[in-house]
């Protein structure tokens, strides 16, 4: 069976390889999926050896923890388990992805760690978390997972835990929204953030993106933006880091006669638009509103890549690249005899370039071992 093989090199890598152990193991419900089954969970282990030896023995091809911690995590029930608090968890993967359908997965790895860069940056600047807080991983497959640890979120219940995955994916910001607040909604967050991409946007206006935004009728809008607001050019206030720029640019100031309304909010439409593309962070919400998640183990190997569940520091999430770094050592230098079922199959693993055609090849271990979880080859 083509499992045979996977879940044999599964099983030397976590003969030779210790599990990271999150805080308090003991009070985690742990889940797993086997190579052959469906999931088991409502598992329960006191620390590092009794983890240690049960993969050992098991070799499971997923392995999962509780993001929360219970009083009785083996009980089946999940009123029995006595639920104390959980971690906030994010996961970020290519499904919320706009066009994720049609990039490979090096592409996918790449824009997924652009929303999971701008996660960081919302949890520390806005929310005021530290480095301290956060603990980050590659999953193993298509994305990261960020865990915030915090006495002042544990017991944050569903509802409270949507509200932040709200915020962090700009869910319901609108222009009505904007012209109920008063200017100091504008220093601080997201709010703060969008103000600053409209200053930069006037500060260097576009012409190409005024073409397509107004068509034809673009150069009137430049021309508009040379009238004045209250004594200023338009351009130049719009320009400024700081200020109120919504009074303008959703109602007609009464002082000002020629000042466009439809202009102004079609603009502030589109930019609002960009803005909360560029901003966002598309995370799993189901999983960050969920106080009984599981998610996927530190150092556990991901059944379908057979790369690891490999922690970052957040500060290196920029150069991380886990085609290079989340393979396990073990894996490499080794060589195996594959058969490609597909056409082609190309990647760059390890810092080398991979193309491979249909039929036999002799690979990297490692590269046999992801084409053979991707089910796009069997080891000969």
């Amino acid at each position: 069976m083509p499992d045979d093989d996977l879940k044999r090199y599964f099983r030397e890598y976590y003969s030779r390889n210790k599990l990271g152990i999150p805080d308090m193991l003991f009070q985690r419900e742990i889940g797993f999926i086997p190579f052959n089954g469906t999931m088991v969970r409502h598992k329960k282990f006191a620390g590092q050896n009794s983890i240690d030896r049960f993969v050992r023995q098991y070799v499971p091809r997923h392995l999962y923890y509780s993001s929360a911690y219970y009083r009785f995590p083996d009980q089946h029930k999940m009123i029995e388990k006595e639920w104390l608090g959980a971690e906030l968890i994010f996961d970020l993967d290519a499904d919320h992805i706009e066009g994720a359908d049609k990039m490979t997965y090096m592409e996918i790895l790449a824009e997924v760690k652009k929303h999971t860069l701008r996660l960081l940056n919302m949890l520390m600047d806005d929310f005021g978390f530290g480095e301290n807080n956060i603990r980050l991983y590659f999953s193993g497959g298509r994305g990261y997972h960020v865990h915030v640890e915090s006495d002042s979120i544990y017991t944050m219940d569903s509802d409270s835990r949507r509200d932040i995955g709200d915020y962090i994916r700009i869910e319901g910001l609108n222009i009505e929204d904007l012209k109920m607040l008063d200017d100091s909604y504008f220093e601080y967050g997201i709010l703060a953030r969008f103000n600053r991409y409209i200053s930069d946007f006037y500060s260097n206006v576009d012409e190409n993106y005024v073409k397509t935004v107004f068509g034809k009728s673009w150069w009137n809008y430049m021309n508009y933006l040379e009238k004045f607001y209250n004594g200023e050019k338009i351009i130049e206030f719009l320009s400024r880091e700081k200020g109120n720029k919504f009074k303008l640019l959703i109602k007609k100031n009464n002082s000002n006669e020629n000042a466009s309304v439809d202009y102004d909010r079609i603009m502030l439409g589109k930019l609002l638009q960009d803005f909360k593309k560029d901003a966002l962070a598309e995370i799993d919400e189901p999983v960050t509103t969920d106080i009984h998640r599981l998610i996927r183990f530190p150092y556990s190997l991901h059944g379908k890549t057979g790369l690891m569940v490999k922690p970052i520091p957040v500060k290196e999430l920029a150069l991380f690249n886990p085609l290079d770094e989340a393979i396990p050592d073990i894996f490499k230098n080794r060589d195996v005899s594959i058969n490609l079922k597909i056409n082609r199959f190309s990647i760059r693993m390890n810092g080398e370039d991979y193309s491979i055609e249909k039929g036999e090849n002799k690979v990297p271990l490692y590269l046999g071992i992801f084409t053979s979880a991707i089910n796009v080859a069997d080891f000969v």
